[in-house]
């Protein structure tokens, strides 16, 4: 059997079609809960909290954002009072977004957790440090319901973007939350909105760091569980895609939620060239279910070290990868932990 970190990104999609709460968060996440509990695994859900702080702000003009609160509320007390670890996910985009007729319209001014402004002051939530701290005490209010010392210790990023992680290092030793996972050694997007590169960050199940989590430093006050990623050569990345195209057509079609905001500005000629590049390349991928099928998913759990860390969307859970965690759970080749089974 093979101990594996699961993290998953509780939330809704981003752009024009966002999915519903019930059917894009609380079903799949429901489905994935009764898996682990086949062989006491546990997960940590990393929580789009900002979304919630949404619906709380708008729960008394549309009734039906009023239920979905009450869905995600009853959800994440079942998860916490079960052994599961809820930690802080934020997207700020959700400060901005309206919602008229039965939908969202989002704006990306401020996508990204350093758009905010970086006046010092807590209770101000358009503030990086005010978003951070009045967006743990949401979590933290809502878990010790069921669970009365619980405290947010971790953090990913929306997008991943994470860095630069000067600018926001402050805002996390102020509130205490000094584990990060929100690295993929490797992988980079080039996108408008979301853009990253992880190139050179160190490949390593967990490190300290004090300013970067591109540079080691043993004695910094921070923590990082990267998600784990594997290089996988163009010729077998040229035979997945083979047999994705051959084999699971219609993998994608169980999804709920479709779309995503548009990030890319690149030519026709440009996209061909990149898939020709990904197609003769080794490229990096991540450890997860997201978009995949059996036999890359099993390829990557032969790969993956002990301690590896996972990363899924339950938005992007279909009956195909459920199955996959199911047979992995049922008969003990993988036994799940949060990060906060990990540390301690």
């Amino acid at each position: 059997m093979k101990t594996i970190i699961l993290t998953i990104d509780y939330e809704l999609f981003l752009g024009k079609k966002t999915g519903k709460v019930n059917e894009t968060m609380i079903e799949p996440t429901k489905k994935l809960a009764s898996i682990l509990y086949k062989n006491g695994s546990r997960m940590t859900i990393f929580w789009d909290v900002l979304h919630y702080y949404k619906l709380l702000e708008m729960k008394s003009i549309h009734t039906e954002l009023k239920q979905e609160l009450l869905l995600i509320e009853k959800q994440i007390l079942d998860l916490a009072s079960t052994g599961h670890d809820i930690q802080l996910h934020l997207h700020p985009h959700w400060l901005d977004a309206e919602y008229e007729s039965n939908k969202w319209n989002f704006t990306y001014d401020r996508f990204r957790l350093h758009d905010l402004s970086k006046n010092d002051n807590s209770s101000d939530i358009n503030t990086i440090l005010g978003c951070i701290s009045i967006s743990k005490k949401i979590i933290e209010d809502l878990v010790r319901k069921v669970k009365p010392n619980y405290k947010v210790t971790t953090f990913r990023a929306g997008g991943y973007l994470i860095e630069p992680f000067e600018k926001l290092k402050n805002a996390f030793l102020k509130n205490e939350i000094l584990v990060d996972s929100s690295i993929c050694p490797g992988s980079y997007n080039e996108s408008d909105i979301s853009p990253y590169n992880f190139h050179n960050y160190p490949e390593k199940l967990k490190y300290n760091f004090d300013s970067t989590p591109k540079i080691i430093n043993p004695e910094g006050n921070f923590t990082e569980i990267p998600i784990t990623s594997f290089k996988i050569s163009g010729i077998r990345n040229t035979y997945y895609r083979v047999l994705r195209k051959i084999k699971y057509p219609a993998l994608e079609s169980e999804r709920k939620g479709s779309g995503v905001g548009s990030t890319s500005t690149g030519n026709k000629a440009a996209k061909r060239k990149n898939l020709c590049s990904d197609l003769l390349n080794t490229i990096n991928t991540q450890f997860t279910t997201d978009s995949n099928f059996r036999e890359k998913f099993n390829y990557m759990h032969k790969k993956a070290p002990e301690y590896s860390t996972m990363i899924l969307h339950p938005k992007l859970l279909n009956n195909h990868t459920l199955e996959i965690l199911d047979d992995y759970v049922s008969t003990n080749r993988i036994r799940f932990i949060s990060i906060q089974n990990f540390i301690s």
